[in-house]
């Protein structure tokens, strides 16, 4: 009886030990958002149940995501895409990092299933390549439990080298923003903010009601920001109706705000929607007499917090067609402000079938 306790310990030991070693090199993939990255989406809940949210959403806008692809989602930990390109390059490099966590050895006996040996390097088959990306060349690398996937090589062993410059604001981030299930975009402004802004991130979420809440996060220390102090005093907040398809804005210097819209513009100008049909009013979100004489399927009750800035419905137009509204709510908290856009679900399937 004491031999075989004695043999059951001593494999369970040496399992132990062997495990330990094997995943001692497996490395958290946050390493790879360094100072040198100046953008990344990172989605760290792929294979979270609030996933199923957005799976459900896509399906009901006819993406079909079926059974494999669901399953292979559940797989996945964490993706990270990231890109050290400039800002106002045309031709931006990216690379995609894929986090299986502890599973990875299991999936690494699967990759030459698809992709070819190329001595560091793993090729996709021409195969799926000509199947599913037009017979562009794929690489893959994997490297301390991650898998990296880019169009060049030497993208990724690029982003590999960047992986001493740690960036603490980043992860920073990360914290603050988790759990979102469409994950974030992040702007890196902190080695070189833009008009002192330091901070421009995006974020989505989709709740169980399918409701989509599209967030803007913006940070910085400056006029423009400091701008939207004391709101909370301006008598404005409350419940209050206001005129649908106005955009009412509120700051106490109105020359910063227009200037912040100015700052908006640099980065959305690009965006596929095409038109926004609002009117902004600036300090004017009150019933007055010509909201009174409006027509009830003109106006909309709102209650607006003491923190708010921005509050209004808006109309989203495609090329020039109406494919839903969306309510625009911002809260201004300390020197960061949060911009929200938020999509019932008929207007987020007009926008996911208008985009497939």
């Amino acid at each position: 009886m004491k031999k075989t306790l004695k043999i059951t310990l001593g494999f369970l030991c040496g399992v132990s030990i062997l495990i330990s070693v094997f995943y001692a090199g497996k490395e958290n993939p946050r390493v790879y958002l360094s100072d040198r990255i100046n953008v990344a989406y990172v989605n760290e809940d792929i294979n979270h149940k609030n996933f199923e949210n957005v799976i459900n959403l896509l399906n009901k806008a006819d993406f079909n995501i079926d059974d494999k692809v669901k399953k292979g989602l559940s797989y996945v930990k964490g993706l990270y895409v990231v890109s050290d390109s400039s800002f106002i390059s045309d031709k931006k490099a990216c690379v995609g990092i894929v986090d299986f966590g502890y599973i990875y050895p299991f999936i690494t006996l699967k990759v030459e299933t698809y992709f070819n040996k190329s001595n560091d390097f793993y090729v996709l088959k021409d195969e799926y390549s000509k199947k599913y990306l037009n017979g562009e060349k794929v690489y893959l690398k994997i490297e301390k439990g991650n898998f990296l996937i880019g169009k060049r090589e030497k993208d990724i062993e690029r982003i590999l080298k960047n992986e001493k410059y740690f960036n603490q604001n980043l992860l920073k981030i990360l914290d603050r923003e988790k759990g979102k299930n469409l994950g974030m975009l992040i702007l890196n402004l902190g080695k070189n903010p833009l008009g002192g802004f330091d901070e421009l991130v995006l974020t989505g979420e989709v709740n169980k009601k399918e409701q989509v809440t599209l967030t803007a996060n913006i940070g910085g220390k400056n006029d423009i920001i400091k701008s939207f102090n004391g709101i909370a005093q301006d008598g404005l907040s409350g419940e209050r109706t206001i005129e649908k398809n106005k955009l009412y804005l509120r700051s106490t210097r109105d020359a910063e705000l227009r200037s912040f819209l100015f700052f908006l513009n640099y980065f959305f100008r690009n965006s596929f929607i095409e038109g926004v049909s609002s009117s902004v009013y600036i300090n004017n979100p009150k019933d007055d007499s010509k909201i009174s004489t409006l027509s009830s399927d003109k106006l909309i009750d709102v209650n607006i917090d003491e923190k708010q800035f921005i509050s209004g419905y808006i109309d989203l137009k495609i090329k020039n067609e109406v494919i839903g509204s969306a309510e625009l709510k911002g809260i201004a908290e300390e020197n960061r402000l949060r911009i929200s856009t938020i999509l019932n679900e008929e207007t987020a399937l007009n926008l996911l079938k208008t985009a497939k």
